[in-house]
């Protein structure tokens, strides 16, 4: 439905004062942090020969890159490696051992944090999204708008805004969402699931919320200059 007059205006209100709020949040925190951490490296004899960093980077990107860290964050990468411990050999091994002190960049957003994603899917339970390199984040339908509602017929959510706008949580549209809870996986090493129809409890997953004006697809709240520049192009083809 096209757009009422009283729900432009809602929108316009409402997109100055959340960039404003998102703005003083997003400089407080943000979702990427450098964790420091200790891990012992078991370097094969085919290593011998490099420089002790560099062999320690190679087992560390391995071991960690682009996994979850649990009760840590998803490892986004390798920021250096801060010292490598004496090399032990162990009876019985011919690998070497050593203890590995490294900073890693860790993607865990912070309770509140405004995040922008794409929609991935929606279902009667509510909605999944997806940051590109990150997929485990879910809207309960309990944490949608106010007056949101599912339609059978599209499959989709829908904001019922006003009495005769409705706006939909279309797929494949970029959203903004607040995050309520980051949660890991209890069982880090928990077998794959028995059928191919149970889906393996995600090793990292956030809980998101749209549940406030500011929320939703960015095309519900588009900023002020945006309709400046609106008006003057209709201005122009008038």
């Amino acid at each position: 439905a096209s757009e009422t007059a009283p729900l432009r205006a809602r929108q316009s209100r409402v997109s100055q004062t959340f960039l404003v709020e998102q703005s003083r949040l997003a400089a407080q925190q943000s979702m990427f942090e450098l964790v420091v951490l200790e891990d012992s490296a078991h370097l094969a004899p085919a290593e011998f020969g490099k420089p002790r960093v560099a062999a320690a980077t190679d087992v560390i990107l391995e071991k960690y890159a682009n996994k979850v860290v649990p009760d840590v964050g998803l490892c986004i990468a390798l920021f250096d490696i801060l010292e490598v411990g004496e090399s032990q050999l162990h009876q019985g091994s011919a690998h070497q051992h050593a203890r590995i002190r490294f900073r890693l960049v860790i993607f865990r957003p912070f309770h509140g944090e405004i995040l922008v994603g794409t929609i991935l899917s929606c279902d009667q339970a509510g909605v999944r999204l997806s940051l590109g390199f990150f997929d485990e984040i879910y809207v309960p339908k309990e944490l949608l708008i106010e007056d949101t509602s599912w339609s059978s017929e599209e499959e989709l959510w829908v904001w019922n805004a006003t009495d005769t706008d409705q706006l939909f949580f279309d797929l494949d549209n970029t959203a903004r969402f607040r995050v309520a809870q980051v949660s890991f996986r209890r069982n880090a090493a928990a077998p794959p699931p028995a059928s191919k129809k149970e889906r393996l409890e995600p090793a990292m997953q956030i809980t998101a919320a749209m549940d406030k004006e500011g929320l939703g697809l960015l095309t519900w709240w588009p900023a002020d200059d945006e309709e400046e520049g609106g008006g003057e192009e209709g201005g122009e083809d008038g």
